[in-house]
This record gives structure tokens, sequence and C-alpha cells, in this order.
């Protein structure tokens, strides 16, 4: 299913090409493992042991999960296998055991590689941006902004002749195109083809600037394409007619490292609608002027 490894400080997946796993589910997996109680012994016989799910995890028709350490840990390997019914526990056997045993926890064991990976990319709220900036590859440039980071709404500016901006909603939801973005998949950068790739800057009120890349990749006979994003921050050092607080300083600029830590070197595959969220044309943005009769 997984490979994970601590590399320093962080646990990674090396099946996403060594990208941070999920550490809150590897903690919990860990403590539950070293708190779990047995509740009773069962089968030794390996002729039951699929009705518990502890049969051998390389059988072809399987139903548990193998978790096992680098030998120098000198820890056991489990087969984690059924979830009791009609009481609490799970059913596990130590891979060099006949018996099963029937602990009193559950364990939460994502069954995919990708359960295993942080998910998690970049949380910037709406509330927070207060300059966003979208440069399509053929020079059409949108951008939308407010003067004070009190202002409720964005203003879209460079509004054609004959038009004016559409709903106050659909203005400002450009802002949260960073708010809360998840990955589908995640590979080095370098792997990804950036021409024709859409340009994505967003500012906050306290000098955080984002810029990201953002490009469709067609899929293969008849797949679905595929979106993915970079991202890079760094800090916005003018504060004329921005909005952003010119006392932000040295937090601003810790939260833009950390996020480069994080995100540098790495492309994502975001989903569909958070893509279209980031491409805005001025045409999704304006409606026609209607004469007056």
């Amino acid at each position: 299913v997984a490979t994970l490894e601590r590399r320093g400080e962080k646990w990674v997946v090396e099946e996403f090409h060594g990208y941070r796993a999920d550490w809150p589910a590897l903690q919990k997996l860990l403590s539950d493992l070293a708190a779990a109680q047995v509740v009773e012994a069962k089968t030794a016989n390996p002729a039951y042991y699929d009705r518990l799910g502890v049969e051998d995890p390389m059988a072809a028709d399987a139903t548990g999960l193998l978790i096992e350490f680098r030998e120098s840990t000198g820890l056991p390997a489990v087969v984690a296998g059924n979830t009791a019914q009609g009481r609490d526990g799970q059913y596990v056997r130590l891979l060099d055991s006949e018996q099963s045993l029937l602990i009193d926890r559950a364990l939460e064991i994502p069954r995919l590689a990708d359960g295993w990976v942080d998910a998690a990319i970049v949380d910037i709220s709406e509330d927070e941006v207060v300059e966003v900036a979208v440069t399509h590859p053929d020079g059409e440039a949108v951008l939308i902004r407010k003067i004070s980071a009190d202002d409720a709404n964005f203003e879209l500016q460079n509004v054609p002749e004959g038009f004016e901006a559409g709903s106050s909603w659909t203005v400002n939801a450009l802002a949260g195109g960073l708010s809360s973005l998840t990955l589908d998949a995640v590979a080095p950068s370098s792997d990804i083809d950036w021409t024709g790739a859409t340009g994505f800057r967003l500012l906050t009120a306290d000098g955080l600037n984002v810029e990201a890349s953002l490009v469709e990749i067609p899929g293969e006979e008849g797949a679905s394409a595929a979106h993915w994003i970079m991202l890079q921050a760094g800090l916005y050092t003018t504060t004329v007619d921005a909005g952003v607080d010119p006392d932000a300083g040295d937090e601003t600029q810790q939260r833009a490292e950390a996020l480069n830590q994080d995100v540098a070197g790495w492309a994502y595959r975001i989903p569909q609608y958070k893509y279209s969220a980031m491409v805005k044309r001025m045409e999704d943005l304006v409606k026609e002027i209607q004469a007056d009769p």
C-alpha cells in the first residue's frame, strides 16, 4: 500500500516521490499500536484465519493489511484483520505467531497510498486577501483589488467600456482560490509541462505574496484532463494602493518561508473546480450594461 520513512523531522511516502506523509494519521496508528491491549486470544488454526482477516497478507484474496517495520527497530510485523462485529476492537496477528488476537481498539489504516499523503497544500482565507491578479498566456489580465483590507467586496479593475462588474459573489470568489486547497496527486514540478500556463498571484493584508502557475494537461485515450498547480511565496515590498499592512514584517517572512519549505519543487494535481475558479477571464466576471428603455 505505502512505504513511509522518517527523513529528519518529517515522514514521507516513498510511492509519492518522497512527499510528506500525513503525520497525524501515522501518529495515531503508532499510538494505537503501542497502547493496544489484548482482550482475548482467538484461533491459532490457519484454516480459520480468513474469518478474522488475519490470513497471509500476501495471499491473492487476503483482506487484512500487514504493518511491518524496518528490521533494525526490532518491532514485530502485525497483520491487521477485520474489525470485530457486535463488540469493540479488531482482530490482529503477529506475523511470526500462529495465535490470533482481539485487541481493544480498531486501527485506522488507509488502504490506498494516497491516503497516507498530507493532502493539504495551502489555506489562505478569502478574508485575508486584498488583491488577486490572473494572467493568461494570450496576455489577457484580470485584476481584483480591495482599496482597504476592511472593504467587504473586491473591485474588478480595467473593466471594458460598455460592461460592468458582475455580481460581487462572482468577483469575490477569485480570492478563495487558495482557500482549503488540497491535492489529488503530487509530482516533482519538473515532471510537468508548464507550456501555456496561466499565472495567478494573490496578495494578503499582511504582505504575503503567493504566485502560482496553473496548467491543464489533456487526458490520454478519452481520460479526463488533469489540472496542475505549482506555488511560490514571498513578500510584497510595495504598499502603495494595496491595502497591505506596512508593519507586517518578520511574521510574514516566516510565513512565506514555511510555505516555500512545503511547496518548493512540487506540482499538485488539484480538483477541476478549484482550477476553474483561479483561471477566470474578464468575460466571466462582467456583464453588458443595458441601455435604459
